[in-house]
């Protein structure tokens, strides 16, 4: 796994919340797109297929690393509104389990994004993305080593606030807007809490009156897709055998960055071996038949880069399905989310029906 010297995808919602520079611009105009893209993110689909993973993290101690299996996990989703076929939902959930982390760390974070194609979703131009709306949700954190967070984390306890950021935005061609909120909490929501919490952070985006970040440069990068769409369609390319390297940009907070499939690898097997307490086994498999996918983002205003790797499957049902993710988002801490083969199903989730 590669050295990163900047913030999910893994943990992918972590990157998706990054750095937030001051707003560009606000007016009263912005807030009924901004209004309409929470809807958009409301209305989730009530039929997808969901991939659920293991997380393992390391943490460096001075000369080498110290990692724990199982401290969490969490989950990503895919599906087409029943109401109309253009429409695609891409939504993740990564982070820590406190019960099960070490220091009983909680740090997580989700997002949902929503693509309105040109035509029906697996018709034959489905990568032209017309408009898209993104939605985030994290525990916040400042913390740019183990002792900070430690710190960060019993501050939080001492005080009973707790605090979490909640992004909401809307790119189309010709503008992109975006809506930073935070959030301080009496309850310490993890990850298991997502359903409870996630209404709480969309009623404190509508009901918010903070400015909304505008880029309207018509020299700016033309694309729709926000950055699950334009990791998948990177990946779309890969496994169709398109060379390396590829780059798209797409737009974050109202802001430009540019994806880059560095390098595409194929692997012929790759064996996992997860263990919990007590040396009890979490998950033994072995992939085969896979692309390592290697990307890097940047920011193209402050040049700042996230690396992350991603294992493909290239056949049957694990065909385009991340089977294995690896991410680093800062130098005393890794991160490698595996695909639980078993749990690639259909979920019965309370979100399936919302």
């Amino acid at each position: 796994m590669r050295a990163t010297p900047r913030a999910s995808l893994a943990t992918l919602s972590l990157l998706f919340l990054s750095v937030l520079l001051p707003a560009a611009s606000s007016s009263s105009a912005d807030r009924q797109p901004i209004e309409e893209a929470l809807l958009w993110v409301r209305n989730s689909p009530r039929h997808f297929v969901q991939y659920d993973y293991i997380m393992t993290a390391r943490v460096h101690l001075l000369f080498f690393w110290a990692g724990k299996d199982g401290v969490g996990g969490g989950y990503i989703r895919r599906g087409v509104s029943a109401e109309d076929s253009r429409q695609e939902f891409i939504q993740v959930l990564f982070g820590s389990d406190p019960e099960k982390a070490p220091r009983a760390i909680n740090r997580w974070g989700a997002g949902t994004e929503v693509s309105w194609h040109k035509d029906a979703v697996g018709s034959a131009h489905p990568d032209e993305v017309t408009a898209s709306a993104f939605f985030g949700f994290m525990k916040s954190s400042q913390g740019k080593s183990a002792a900070e967070l430690q710190s960060e984390l019993e501050r939080e306890k001492k005080q009973g606030l707790h605090s979490f950021t909640g992004i909401l935005s809307r790119v189309e061609p010709s503008r992109a807007l975006s809506l930073v909120v935070p959030l301080q909490s009496d309850t310490d929501f993890n990850l298991h809490d997502y359903d409870r919490a996630e209404p709480l952070m969309l009623e404190h985006l509508a009901d918010s009156a903070r400015p909304v970040r505008s880029l309207q440069d018509s020299a700016r990068c033309p694309r729709s897709a926000e950055f699950l769409a334009t990791v998948a369609e990177l990946m779309d390319a890969a496994l169709d055998g398109g060379p390396a390297p590829q780059s798209r940009c797409y737009v974050y907070d109202a802001q430009e960055n540019t994806l880059t499939l560095e390098k595409v690898v194929r692997v012929e097997s790759l064996p996992v071996k997860l263990h919990g307490p007590n040396n009890i086994v979490l998950l033994e498999t072995t992939h085969k038949n896979l692309l390592q996918l290697d990307f890097v983002s940047v920011h193209n205003q402050t040049d700042k880069k996230v690396y992350f790797t991603i294992y493909a499957g290239t056949q049957g049902a694990q065909r385009a399905v991340p089977v294995q993710i690896c991410y680093q988002p800062n130098w005393w801490f890794q991160v490698v989310l595996n695909l639980r083969p078993e749990k690639a199903a259909a979920p019965d989730s309370t979100l399936a029906s919302r």
